[in-house]
């Protein structure tokens, strides 16, 4: 039964290794759809500049552009240089398993043959009854016959095995040459990446110097529209704290006083974190939340307290949840906006060419609340989305589906 132990043994060997592999396998499926998502994005970043570049040659707008393209670009690379050390890893345990089952094939043939051997030995029928009748009671005769009926069974599953295991190995030969032609696409792809990114960093240093030479004054006017941009942040800021004292009928709390189906639209508001539908049909982040330098000049820090989504022209804003009109606002040097609460947290929907909600009103998920704006000077359109509990600001993009 010593060939019997080894082949117990081999079995619970090939169910226990795959599991590392298995590993790795999900890995490079997640690579290759956040390979799909940053594609995807390219495309969009390409049509924005060209509908961009139809309406306007701005020098500044074109290297905003630029950048975003090549930061995408560069998560691209990296997603492929992930993807190609996931695929030499699976290779090597592909190569090893092969090794394995190879090994392993030889050593049940070897089996088989003394199996064989055996049974060619004991072939004789004559044989066979003999042995039975030479049994002292009927009990050991019916045990020698089942022991006949057993060996033969085992002998027949010994030869399963083997075909079994050459048709793994087969097939595990297949799957290493469809990695390996997939891991020599990847290195294709990446050069051929790499030099568009090369290409295009030269292109944004001769768009800069440009830009430097032609407009001096420029990063002043960055500081001039973050200025703008935080006056009107401050606003948005004041309109909540006025709804929440208002709920509270002005006793200076800072938190909202929550109705029980106010605190049941922020449960399940809160319940569907990183699954809210985005704010637009399609769009691209330009703005990320948080303090960052600015895409240009890259001495000027910049804060963002929501994103900034651009998408194509007439494009419409939907709210992300079930709540309730809080505001439909406008301010000095920005364009209108809708704020939306949903228990104590609020959507703001900003910079829109035309609004189709009012004060008060009950929005549901996927309604339209208005058109976002179309710069016609830089050709952007571009909608500024923000996530607020209470007064504090949230990034949006842990909110909405990736």
């Amino acid at each position: 039964m010593k060939f019997l132990s080894k082949t117990s043994f081999f079995l619970l060997l090939i169910s226990i290794i795959p599991l590392n592999a298995q590993n790795y396998e999900t890995r490079q499926k997640n690579l290759e759809a956040q390979k799909i998502s940053l594609k995807k994005e390219i495309n969009q970043i390409n049509s924005l500049i060209t509908e961009s570049r139809k309406k306007s040659k701005n020098l500044s707008n074109e290297l905003e552009d630029l950048q975003l393209k090549i930061s995408v670009r560069d998560k691209l690379i990296n997603v492929n240089n992930s993807q190609l050390n996931n695929l030499t890893n699976i290779i090597f345990n592909q190569t090893e398993k092969i090794t394995d089952l190879e090994t392993d094939l030889i050593e049940l043939k070897n089996e088989y043959q003394k199996i064989i051997y055996n049974s060619y030995k004991k072939r004789s029928t004559e044989m066979k009854l003999m042995f039975l009748f030479a049994s002292e009671n009927i009990n050991q005769a019916f045990k020698r016959f089942q022991y006949f009926k057993q060996y033969s069974k085992f002998r027949k599953k010994q030869a399963d095995k083997i075909v079994l295991i050459q048709k793994q190995i087969t097939q595990k030969i297949d799957s290493l040459e469809i990695r390996k032609k997939e891991k020599q696409t990847i290195i294709q792809e990446n050069r051929y990446v790499k030099k568009s990114l090369t290409e295009e960093k030269n292109q944004q240093n001769y768009l800069f110097k440009n830009l430097i030479k032609n407009q001096k004054n420029y990063a002043s006017e960055i500081n001039k529209k973050e200025k703008q941009t935080r006056l009107i942040d401050n606003e948005i800021k004041k309109l909540i704290r006025l709804a929440i004292a208002e709920s509270n009928k002005n006793n200076n709390s800072t938190n909202f006083a929550l109705t029980p189906e106010g605190r049941l639209i922020s449960t399940n508001f809160q319940a569907n974190k990183g699954r809210l539908p985005w704010p637009v049909k399609e769009g691209v982040i330009i703005r990320r939340f948080g303090t960052q330098r600015h895409p240009v000049v890259r001495t000027t820090t910049i804060n963002s307290n929501g994103i900034s989504i651009a998408t194509s022209p007439n494009s419409v804003a939907y709210s992300v949840f079930d709540g309730e009109v809080l505001s439909v606002y406008g301010f000095s040097g920005g364009n209108p906006g809708v704020l939306i609460r949903h228990g104590k947290y609020i959507s703001n929907y900003q910079n829109l060419s035309s609004i189709f909600v009012k004060k008060g009103d009950k929005i549901q998920a996927n309604d339209e609340i208005g058109i976002v704006f179309t710069n016609e000077s830089t050709g952007k359109t571009v909608l500024k989305f923000n996530v607020f509990n209470e007064m504090k600001p949230e990034n949006p993009n842990i909110w909405l589906d990736k």
